[in-house]
C-alpha cells in the first residue's frame, strides 16, 4: 500500500478543509511532523507495556507506538485516528476473558460539534463478533457497536450536546467463545456531516452571543451568560431524555427471553455481581444496558477477585503443598515501588512461599484490582487518579532499573527537556533511549509528575499502598487511603476562576467518571 508523506501537497493531515473541522497538532504529533514521521495509513500498536496496559477504562492519556524501521518510531494518542481516517489501531484480545479500553475525546472546538459527526469502525477478526460498547465521560453507556454491512461494526458518538468530549469503549468477547491472541482488530474513525445540528443550534447561538459580549466588554455580558446557563440546563434534560430513549429503546430490541422482568434495581442486581453470584442472561443483558460504568466495572472486579482470581492462587499454592486454610486471614501489602509484604501466616516458610508467588506472578493483577475497586482511589478526579497512578507506575520502573527507591522530588526538567536527578542508569535509559514504547510511556509520566510536584507544593507525594485480606476463603480489597490531603491536592490542579464568562457557567449535575 502506499505511504503518502504529509508535507506532500495536497495531503489530508492537518489540513483545514471546507468539509471538515480545523484540527490543531499535539505536542507529540508536532514532534513527529517536523521529524518527518507524519504519513498516511500509519499503523498504532495496542498498549501492552504499561502496569494497567488497557484493562482499564480510566486512561486518558495513553499514547501508542507507531514503529517505522527507517524513520524510527512516533506516539500518538487515539485523537489522531479522528483527524487522520487513513490510520488505524491495531489490537487484539489476548484470551476469551480480556477486555480492552481505548479512551478519546473529540479534538476539535465544541462549536464545530455543532457541524461534524464522530464515527468509529471496527474490523473484527475472521469469524468473530466482539461486543463494542461506547461510555460517555459520566459514564453513561450511550452506543453498542452495529454491523455495517460492509463486513465491520460502527460506534456513532451521540450528537445530544457540544459539552461532552471525552468517550470510551470497551472491547469484548460477548459470546464467550475461544480466541486467539493473534486475531487482531482494527480501529478507525470517520468524520460525518452533522445532519441533525438543529439539536444543538441553540447552544452554539448562545456560546456565541456569549463569547462575543465579554470579548467586547459589554457591560451587559451577564446577560448573555444568564441566556447561556438556561440552554445549558435545558440541554442537560435533553441528554438525559434521549439517554433514557436510547437504553429503553436497546432493551426493546432484545430477544423476549433476555428481557428482564424482575423487580430487583441495577444497585440491586450489581452487588449481587460484586458479592460473586452469577448472573443470568436477561439480568446481565438489564446490566449492561442501565448500569453506569464505573459501578459495572468496580462490581466485576470484586466479583472476579473473590472468585476466578483467588481460586486461581490457591490452585498454584496447592501445587506447592499449600492449603487454602493455611492462608486464611493473610493480609497484603503491595507498596507504591512493588514491594510485596505479607502477614497473617504463622509459619514462616509458607509465609516466604506466599511473598514469592504473589511478586513474581500476581502483584501487577492485584495492583489493577485494587485501583478498580478501592474508594479512594477510584472517586479520585481525572488529572489526580492520572497523577496517583503514574506515580505508582513509575516507582516500580525505577524500582526495577535501579535496585533502589528513587526520590521524586528531587527530579526536574533540564533546559534541553531531559529529565535530571535521576542515577546514570535510570538517567541513561529515559534520556537516551528511543523508540521504546515502555520508556515512552515513563518519559510522559515523569514530565507531568515534575510538574504536579511543583504545583502541589508541601502537599506531599499520593502514594498508596494496595492492600488485601483473605478471609473465608478468597481475597477482597481493604482500601488504605492515602496519606496526603487528596481534597486540597486536588484543589491545587483544579483551575480557578472568578468574575469571567467560565466562572459562573452551568455545570451539568453528572458526575464525570473517566
Amino acid at each position: 500500500m502506499g505511504i503518502t508523506n504529509v508535507n506532500e501537497q495536497g495531503s489530508a493531515y492537518g489540513a483545514a478543509f471546507r468539509n471538515k473541522p480545523v484540527y490543531f497538532m499535539t505536542g507529540k504529533e508536532t514532534e513527529a511532523f517536523f521529524e518527518g514521521k507524519m504519513c498516511r495509513n500509519m499503523e498504532l500498536r495496542e498498549d501492552t507495556c504499561t502496569l494497567s496496559s488497557n484493562n482499564t477504562y480510566r486512561r486518558q492519556h495513553t499514547t501508542y507506538e507507531v514503529s517505522d524501521k527507517d524513520k524510527g518510531s512516533t506516539f500518538l494518542d487515539l485523537n489522531f485516528l479522528i483527524k487522520d481516517e487513513t490510520s488505524s489501531l491495531k489490537g487484539s484480545l489476548s484470551d476469551k476473558k480480556d477486555v480492552d479500553f481505548y479512551n478519546f475525546s473529540i479534538p476539535f472546538m465544541n462549536f464545530q460539534r455543532n457541524c461534524f459527526g464522530v464515527e468509529v469502525y471496527i474490523d473484527m477478526p475472521e469469524g468473530c463478533d466482539y461486543d463494542v460498547t461506547l461510555y460517555d465521560e459520566y459514564g453513561n453507556q450511550v452506543g453498542k457497536a452495529e454491523w455495517d454491512g460492509q463486513g465491520r461494526k460502527k460506534l456513532t458518538v451521540p450528537d445530544w450536546d457540544i459539552n461532552t468530549n471525552q468517550y470510551c469503549f470497551k472491547v469484548e468477547n460477548g459470546n464467550g467463545e475461544e480466541i486467539s491472541p493473534d486475531d487482531y482488530y482494527k480501529i478507525s474513525f470517520h468524520v460525518t456531516e452533522n445532519k441533525e445540528h438543529e439539536k444543538t443550534d441553540a447552544i452554539r447561538e448562545a456560546y456565541g452571543n456569549l463569547h462575543g459580549a465579554y470579548s467586547q466588554k459589554d457591560e451587559n455580558w451577564r446577560e448573555y451568560l444568564d441566556q447561556y446557563n438556561a440552554v445549558l440546563k435545558e440541554t442537560e434534560q435533553k441528554y438525559i431524555k434521549e439517554l433514557e430513549r436510547l437504553h429503553q429503546k436497546q432493551f426493546d430490541s432484545l430477544p423476549e427471553e433476555k428481557k428482564y422482568k424482575g423487580g430487583r434495581t441495577v444497585d440491586e442486581l450489581l452487588q449481587d455481581m460484586a458479592d460473586g453470584k452469577d448472573l443470568n442472561d436477561a439480568e446481565l443483558e438489564y446490566v449492561k444496558i442501565f448500569a453506569n460504568l464505573k459501578d459495572m466495572e468496580k462490581a466485576q472486579n470484586k466479583a472476579e477477585l473473590k472468585n476466578s482470581f483467588s481460586d486461581d492462587f490457591v490452585k498454584d499454592l496447592e501445587s506447592m503443598g499449600i492449603s487454602r486454610d493455611d492462608i486464611e486471614g493473610m493480609q497484603v501489602r503491595i507498596g507504591s515501588n512493588g514491594d510485596v509484604a505479607v502477614d497473617g501466616i504463622e509459619d514462616e516458610g509458607v509465609r516466604e512461599q506466599v511473598q514469592k508467588l504473589i511478586d513474581e506472578k500476581y502483584s501487577d493483577r492485584m495492583y489493577q484490582y485494587y485501583i478498580g475497586i478501592a474508594d479512594s482511589v477510584g472517586d479520585l478526579s481525572s488529572n489526580t487518579y492520572q497523577y496517583a497512578t503514574d506515580i505508582q507506575e513509575v516507582r516500580r520502573y525505577l524500582k526495577g532499573v535501579t535496585g533502589e527507591d528513587i526520590s521524586l522530588e528531587n527530579l526536574y526538567l533540564t533546559p534541553d527537556g531531559k529529565i535530571g536527578g535521576l542515577p546514570d542508569k535510570a538517567a541513561d535509559l529515559i534520556n537516551k533511549t528511543k523508540d521504546n514504547a515502555k520508556i515512552e510511556r515513563m518519559k510522559d509520566a515523569l514530565v507531568d509528575i515534575i510538574g504536579k510536584i511543583r504545583i502541589s507544593g508541601d502537599l506531599g507525594i499520593p502514594d498508596f499502598t494496595s492492600q488485601f485480606q483473605f478471609k473465608d476463603g478468597a481475597f477482597s480489597v481493604a482500601d488504605s487511603g492515602f496519606a496526603v490531603d487528596m481534597d486540597a491536592l486536588d484543589g491545587r490542579f483544579t483551575p480557578k476562576s472568578s468574575g469571567n464568562m467560565y466562572s459562573d457557567m452551568y455545570k451539568y449535575q453528572f458526575k464525570k467518571v473517566l
